[in-house]
Order: structure tokens, then C-alpha cells, then sequence
């Protein structure tokens, strides 16, 4: 049983080869790659599909902060006060505010963001290949990031 949500499940692979390149642990890996793919990675959604409580997500957080591979904000409609990262969509209902990073992995950009306004978002491959897609980007050099100014 469990959700395809978790990549513990679906991607195994890709939470253990995060676990070994960053030095996380399983729960911190788990929780990174489902901020970097999942287009709604709010704390509930978190807790039902890993089974964690709060506090849980705050240690799994903890170190994913601590290495700046995510950062603690307050965001309007984003169930989450840990994010990626770089850009910020605010996109409005059906669909919650995503990060910018992520957009490829829809196969939309931001120039092209208008086009999803009023329809959901649809992860267009199985979460587990969508996990390994995130996680391909991040170890060839592709990780969520402020853009350098100038």
C-alpha cells in the first residue's frame, strides 16, 4: 500500500541516490525530492502520503534548510512554509502557487504559464519517472536556485 506520492515507493532509487549525494537522510531525501516534483507538496498532502506528522515534516525540513536546498517563507495559498529555492508562481485556483523551477517538469515556462490559469496542472508521467526527472536535473547542475542578479 502507501501513495504513489512517496517517492520511498515509486522512486527508491532516486531518494537513495539524494541520500548519498547531498548526505541527507531518508526522511529529508523523501521530502526534498517531493518538493522538487510535486505540484502540491502542502503539509497535509505531506503527512497523508508519508504518514508523518508535523513535527516529522519540520525534522525532515530541517536539514534540507540547513544546506539551502530549501528555504522558510510565508506564501499566500501554499499550505507550506518550506519551499525551493528561485522563482515563484502565484497561480490561482484550481492550482496552488508553485515554484518557477518546476514549471519544466509540466512541460510549461513562465511565458507560456497563462495557458494553465483556469485548468489543473496535470503531472503528464508516472510520479515515480517524474521523481527520477527531478532528481536528474539536480545532479547535472540543474538545482532550484536564486538567479544570480545582473
Amino acid at each position: 500500500s502507501g501513495w504513489e506520492h512517496d517517492p520511498r515507493r515509486g522512486a527508491p532509487e532516486a531518494v537513495a541516490a539524494a541520500q548519498q549525494r547531498l548526505k541527507l537522510d531518508e526522511a529529508a531525501a523523501t521530502y526534498y525530492l517531493q518538493l522538487l516534483a510535486l505540484p502540491d507538496p502542502t503539509n497535509a498532502n505531506v503527512g497523508k502520503w508519508n504518514g508523518w506528522t508535523s513535527k516529522q515534516i519540520k525534522l525532515a525540513a530541517a536539514p534540507l534548510l540547513a544546506a539551502g536546498l530549501a528555504v522558510e517563507a510565508k506564501r499566500a495559498r501554499a499550505g507550506r512554509d518550506v519551499f525551493l529555492p528561485g522563482g515563484w508562481e502565484a497561480l490561482k485556483a484550481p492550482n496552488l502557487p508553485v515554484e518557477s523551477w518546476k514549471l519544466a517538469l509540466y512541460g510549461l515556462r513562465a511565458d507560456n504559464i497563462e495557458t494553465v490559469r483556469h485548468r489543473l496542472i496535470v503531472v503528464q508521467q508516472p510520479l515515480g519517472d517524474l521523481f527520477g526527472s527531478a532528481w536528474s536535473r539536480v545532479a547535472s547542475g540543474d538545482a532550484p536556485r536564486y538567479e544570480d542578479a545582473g
